[in-house]
């Protein structure tokens, strides 16, 4: 569950979101809309660590995230996109879903670089997990395609 309360952030003198309150249930969808300028983007930021709160909260999981760094946050399980599809040149599908799997990876700088038992492990489990992935958004069969040739909703997908 996301959860806001009384959010406000200020730019100088700028309001850019003032007293927004909500909540989003799991496996619900809301909807955030307004004209240009409204603070939508600034909203998201604000939810997905970019941006800091002047003030309020914001729960997910019953935990107070404000504050948090985006990488703390994604590691909790959530995590946006931006209106522009960034995917890395070069990688396919399958490996474009791995990168954002290794964010929960336990394995350390050094132990990846030794290539230990534990990381051979781990790394079979995220490819197993990011397959898993693949196949429940209906994409399994892109899983060796680069990811960056596949059609702009299946890119959406993969990022």
């Amino acid at each position: 569950m996301l959860e806001l309360k009384s959010v406000h952030k200020n730019f100088g003198g700028l309001q850019a979101v003032q007293n927004v309150s909500f909540s989003v249930a799991p496996g619900s969808i809301k909807a955030v809309i307004g004209p240009n300028g409204a603070g939508k983007t600034t909203l998201f930021n604000l939810i997905s660590g970019n941006v800091n709160v002047s003030s309020g909260t914001i729960l997910f999981q019953g935990r107070e995230i404000q504050g948090l760094k985006p990488h703390k946050i994604a590691a909790m399980g959530m995590a946006r996109t931006f209106q522009n599809i960034n995917l890395f040149h070069g990688m396919t599908a399958l490996e474009s879903v791995m990168v954002g799997r290794h964010v929960r990876s336990r394995a350390g700088f050094m132990a990846g670089m030794l290539r230990t038992p534990a990381t051979w492990k781990e790394e079979r489990e995220i490819r197993e997990k990011s397959m898993q992935l693949l196949r429940l958004l209906e994409i399994e069969e892109f899983a060796d395609v680069d990811a960056t040739s596949l059609a702009f909703g299946q890119q959406r997908a993969v990022e």
